[in-house]
């Protein structure tokens, strides 16, 4: 069984607000990502600070339960509540994505890969969006106990995953880190993206062609 998650437990500290909650075209960023899973009927979860409360998501969310541990304490959680469940993981400020992004995740994992993500052309691996196993629960825990916390670290520890060649831009997998960020993302947008100078997810990740174009299997085996 696959699931959606979301993950939105930051701190939003260079946002200086709950990022999860600004608005992009008029809509929540939360809400956003969480549409797209629902569009994928992954019935999606959201990881949430402890006393956080998002009374307007009409699904499941859950209190990270070891707080200030980023994204993979938020798979941690994620997978400890829901025992024996993969998860297509995003997080809630990615406003590029869309629907075939995350579809072409779903239909190239098989469980026989503990992990599948994508990869830009200049061999950046990204971790979200990406699909995570439950069989890395336990690999997950004893990195966290040594504070261990970069997904990056994970996934090239991870002996069974697939990446799939990103031949498209690679501003699709920007993550927003401020709120300038999001004013210039927005003002990008109305531009066709030109000039856009966001921060890929992975930071030292280089634009592909175009958005939307052909997506391609790498061997699983291939380095980062």
């Amino acid at each position: 069984m696959i699931r959606g998650l979301v993950l939105a437990g930051g701190k939003s500290s260079r946002f200086g607000s709950n990022k999860a909650v600004a608005r992009y075209q008029g809509i929540r960023l939360v809400e956003r990502a969480v549409s797209l899973l629902n569009e994928l009927s992954l019935k999606p979860v959201v990881a949430v600070q402890k006393g956080t409360g998002y009374p307007f998501l009409k699904c499941a969310t859950i209190d990270d339960r070891l707080p200030d541990r980023g994204p993979l304490g938020g798979l941690y959680t994620a997978m400890t509540v829901f025992r024996n469940t993969s998860f297509l993981a995003l997080t809630c400020d990615m406003p590029a994505l869309t629907r075939p992004v995350l579809s072409e995740l779903l239909s190239r994992h098989t469980p026989e890969f503990l992990a599948t993500a994508y990869r830009t052309q200049d061999e950046r691996v990204q971790p979200f969006p990406g699909v995570y196993g439950p069989l890395l629960l336990g690999t997950i825990r004893e990195k966290l106990k040594t504070n261990s916390l970069s997904v990056y670290d994970l996934l090239d520890k991870t002996p069974r995953k697939q990446f799939i060649l990103w031949r498209g831009d690679g501003r699709i997998f920007t993550n927003i880190n401020s709120a300038r960020d999001l004013r210039t993302f927005e003002m990008s947008d109305r531009h066709g993206r030109e000039g856009f100078s966001g921060r890929p997810a992975c930071p030292r990740g280089k634009p592909g062609e175009r958005t939307g174009a052909v997506l391609r299997r790498l061997d699983c085996r291939s380095r980062f």
